[in-house]
């Protein structure tokens, strides 16, 4: 059972070269050393992570019934039951949670806020607010990554628990891995998305069947370094297309696959 939960939380090392967020201050790298269409399938796959909830935090999945998800990648969820989207019902707490194995120390912890959004008295929206800061150190090295949504959500019709769904907001998330050991390299990678007017089908697994968005992206990793601002649009059945300095990559966000 320890091998098994330690082989899990050592999956969160991997997703540090991924995945992460965003940053007020802009990072300049100079010249880009990795390619746009590398970036873009990362994107695409930063982005499926961020929406459906494999960071932890909000997930397109649970519609106007959220899970408050406060886990690292790759191990069981932590969940507090869901939330009922009844008109007045607010939620707003704190989620704390540590754990040791061997060398290995570890700590997840974050603060979410959730209220309905009412139309006649009707509960026709959800208003989300997730904060989450993943941490662990080993002898030989430091990770952590931080998560940020914001974002509102409503039914287009709310008489109907299978109608599609309308979502905008901004996503943030930011990784690092700082070795102590060796040449002691830093890696960091960070994205940060502006989401306007997405829909969602609740009855397809949460497909973004249209909608835009805007992205900020910088990195510093084995493969190189990059600096890239750009566009997307939904396109449906979990493609997306991605504009970057003037060209388009579609790309599938289940794999990271260009199509």
């Amino acid at each position: 059972m320890k091998r098994k939960l330690l082989s899990c939380i050592l999956a969160v090392v991997a997703i540090v070269f991924l995945y992460t967020s965003c940053t007020k201050d802009p990072v300049d790298y100079g010249t880009s050393s990795v390619s746009s269409k590398e970036v873009s399938q990362q994107i695409a796959l930063n982005l499926a992570q961020s929406l459906y909830g494999g960071l932890g935090g909000f997930s397109l999945n649970d519609g106007l019934s959220p899970q408050i998800n406060a886990t690292p990648p790759n191990r069981p969820k932590i969940r507090i039951n869901s939330v009922n989207p009844e008109c007045g019902m607010q939620v707003d707490t704190t989620m704390s949670f540590d754990l040791s194995v061997d060398t290995l120390k570890m700590t997840v912890g974050g603060r979410f806020k959730y209220s309905t959004i009412c139309t006649n008295d009707q509960p026709s929206g959800l208003s989300a607010y997730d904060s989450l800061l993943v941490a662990m150190t080993t002898p030989s090295m430091e990770a952590k990554y931080n998560l940020l949504q914001n974002i509102n959500m409503s039914s287009v019709n709310p008489q109907n628990p299978d109608a599609k769904l309308t979502f905008s907001g901004v996503l943030n998330t930011k990784a690092s891995l700082q070795y102590k050991t060796g040449s002691k390299q830093k890696l960091t990678t960070l994205f940060n998305y502006k989401l306007v007017s997405l829909i969602i089908d609740p009855t397809k697994d949460g497909d973004v069947e249209s909608g835009t968005a805007t992205f900020e992206t910088t990195g510093d990793t084995p493969q190189g370094k990059w600096n890239y601002k750009g566009s997307i649009v939904f396109l449906g059945n979990h493609k997306v297309k991605i504009t970057i300095n003037g060209t388009v990559y579609t790309v599938d966000i289940q794999t990271g696959q260009i199509v």
